[in-house]
């Protein structure tokens, strides 16, 4: 039977988490990635990223999966999966594709596919009033260029804001781009592909009034087909990103154009909403058993 480690956090959202543990809202999907990883004769087990000996233990492969601690230590989390493989470990995705990912950056490849942006060492009110003239835009989103779960972003309305409103947002780089509306509606599309094969996608529609699509409890999630167009525009993207990942998710909004947007790709912990697309981990697996075949 194979080996796979299974990498995850220490903590979550400032919450420790117990040696083989994982967050409570992945523990769905992982129990269906077991299941899968049985009866293909693969053997996964949860161990914190962090523990500099895991290459010495046997594993065939590593895959990380909730990491989402890493925002915290991003530069060490690079540089341990970066030991990792210098010590022999195949892990994926890799540490290029992280160190590739963990900057939201990597957006400026992407031409036409991603929303605009305007990128800033800070966020402060000179580059917050510089954002909304650049972009033409009535309302802002200001989040930070290394980060996760919405934490540190801030909405803010033309004519409506002040200094004081940007001490909840990014406390280093950052990045501004423009409000689209149809988040309230329409939503965001999470698209998912493993080991360069299209699974699945779901919709995540904000609960009552709110606006962030990605908020467990606030958000209303549907396993659904995407539209041709949105999966046009993320295959577009996903030609651009680096090749040979085990797995991406690639989430898009509806413009104010109706044109599809690129907001983020996830290539280093996404959550893969499993429990909402089941067959998921089945092509999940079958793309692990393929790089250990």
């Amino acid at each position: 039977m194979a080996r796979v480690a299974y990498l995850s956090g220490r903590s979550y959202r400032g919450a420790a988490l117990a040696r083989g543990d994982v967050p409570a809202l992945e523990r769905p999907d992982r129990e269906l990635i077991l299941a899968a990883g049985r009866a293909r004769g693969i053997e996964f087990e949860t161990v914190y990223w962090d523990e500099p000996d895991l290459p010495d233990r046997g594993f065939d492969l590593a895959v990380i999966r909730t990491c989402w601690d890493y925002t915290e230590r991003a530069r060490e989390f690079v540089e341990a999966i970066a030991a990792y493989e210098q010590g022999g470990m195949r892990v994926l995705n890799s540490s290029s594709t992280v160190a590739w990912n963990a900057r939201k950056t990597y957006l400026r490849e992407l031409g036409a596919a991603a929303i605009e942006t305007v990128w800033s060492e800070q966020a402060d009110a000179r580059s917050v009033a510089h954002a909304f003239d650049a972009l033409d835009a009535a309302e802002l989103v200001v989040k930070p260029q290394v980060g996760a779960g919405s934490r540190e972003t801030l909405r803010l309305k033309r004519n409506a804001w002040n200094e004081a409103d940007l001490l909840g947002g990014p406390q280093g780089p950052a990045m501004m781009q423009p409000y689209l509306r149809a988040i309230e509606s329409e939503g965001e599309r999470s698209l998912l592909w493993f080991g360069g094969k299209y699974s699945h996608a779901v919709r995540k529609v904000p609960a009552g009034n709110d606006w962030l699509a990605n908020i467990p409890g606030k958000t209303r999630f549907f396993a659904e087909a995407p539209p041709a167009s949105a999966i046009d525009v993320a295959e577009a993207a996903r030609a651009l990103a680096p090749a040979d990942m085990l797995y991406v998710r690639i989430d898009l909004v509806l413009g104010d154009d109706d044109r599809w947007r690129v907001i983020e790709i996830e290539a280093i912990e996404p959550y893969l909403f499993l429990d909402f697309a089941p067959e998921g981990a089945v092509s999940f697996v079958d793309a692990i058993a393929r790089v250990l075949g």
